[in-house]
């Protein structure tokens, strides 16, 4: 296993080069996502989601969030999008915003949501935008934790966690966390608004169902 000490500001090219193809050729790898550290691989992978999962010791059949480079990759990823999709996605997106919208066929039958859904978020981070965009497609990032359990904040915590069973860590500094990212279904006509984050978008949902007043 392979770590890199990256200046998250200013990334190297070579590990961004090394990460990308290690997650191109099937593989699993930890990096800083835009709140905590996450392991990530490709999304078209369905080997490799799956072992995301049993590294996890996490259900397979729960959803995963997939990082986007650009906003205009949910064109293709999705089968449609709605008014209010494009909405969210011109207003916050990159931002800590997560969409579940109706999965296009190019996504595999079998790392889709409930209800034949694919989740996306396109992420405001520069480490994040680089990596990405070097992948050039979605990236399954899931949090760097056994289920259950609390998510990886370094990559000393990473390793402790997984050890050599990831291809590659990318050590980008503490990641504080903070809030997650706001969740917002918009695979139906009516957006359903599943957990509120640091992103305040009620503003822009019009007609919806807020899922989180239970919660409160």
């Amino acid at each position: 296993m392979e770590i890199f000490h990256i200046d998250p500001e200013n990334p190297d090219e070579h590990a961004m080069l090394t990460a990308a193809e290690a997650v191109l050729r099937g593989g699993v790898i930890a990096f800083p996502t835009d709140t905590i550290y996450g392991l990530g691989c490709s999304l078209f992978d369905v080997a490799a989601v799956e072992m995301v999962a049993r590294l996890k010791r996490r259900d397979p059949s729960l959803a995963v969030i997939s990082l986007i480079p650009e906003a205009r990759q949910a064109y293709g990823l999705a089968v449609d999008v709605s008014p209010v999709a494009e909405r969210l996605i011109r207003r916050f997106w990159p931002g800590p915003l997560s969409l579940i919208l109706r999965a296009a066929p190019i996504v595999p039958q079998r790392v889709r949501g409930a209800g034949g859904t694919v989740a996306l978020r396109c992420p405001r981070d520069t480490l994040c935008q680089r990596l990405l965009d070097r992948i050039g497609g979605p990236v399954v990032a899931s949090s760097a934790n056994l289920s259950g359990h609390p998510p990886a904040e370094t990559a000393e915590q990473v390793v402790r966690i997984f050890g050599n069973q990831l291809d590659l860590v990318i050590d980008g500094g503490p990641r504080s966390g903070g809030m997650p990212s706001t969740l917002v279904d918009v695979s139906a006509p009516r957006a359903r608004l599943l957990r509120r984050g640091s992103l305040d978008v009620v503003a822009e949902l019009g007609d919806f169902e807020d899922v989180t007043a239970d919660a409160r």
